[in-house]
């Protein structure tokens, strides 16, 4: 009986995991990835718009996006976004001192108003950076 017991409470805590780890995404991105072609390294600045809604029905608030270096700069809303709107996370990419194939992760860092947590996601900057002669 004992052991019984033990596997079910096994299975429902496992049950509970799967069930936490598939709850939908409250912000819904148009795409995550954006790939800016080929620019010269003394190109202007590539600037691209991450637009996404709050699916959720509460709101959300963006708490930090974080790029790998300080050629990339995130612009992003610090109010809490409500269920339905759209907002978006700017971000600014300067050639200058890059050079060859460029791949830039940006992760968002994000909390629903009743969440206990916080959840992640990345976006990615892509594209080519031709040195000046």
């Amino acid at each position: 009986m004992k052991r019984l017991y033990i596997a079910m409470m096994c299975c429902a805590a496992v049950l509970l995991l799967f069930t936490a780890a598939k709850a939908p995404d409250p912000l819904q991105f148009d795409h995550k990835t954006f790939d800016f072609g080929t620019v010269s390294e003394s190109a202007d600045p590539v600037v691209h718009s991450f637009t996404f809604v709050n699916v959720a029905s509460e709101p959300v608030a963006v708490l930090s996006v974080s790029t790998g270096c300080g050629c990339t700069r995130p612009t992003y809303p610090t109010e809490p976004i409500a269920p339905g709107d759209s907002a978006a996370i700017l971000i600014t990419f300067t050639p200058k001192g890059q050079s060859g194939s460029i791949s830039k992760d940006i992760k968002v860092r994000y909390r629903a108003a009743t969440a206990s947590s916080s959840r992640r996601t990345s976006l990615r900057l892509r594209g080519t950076v031709i040195p000046n002669p």
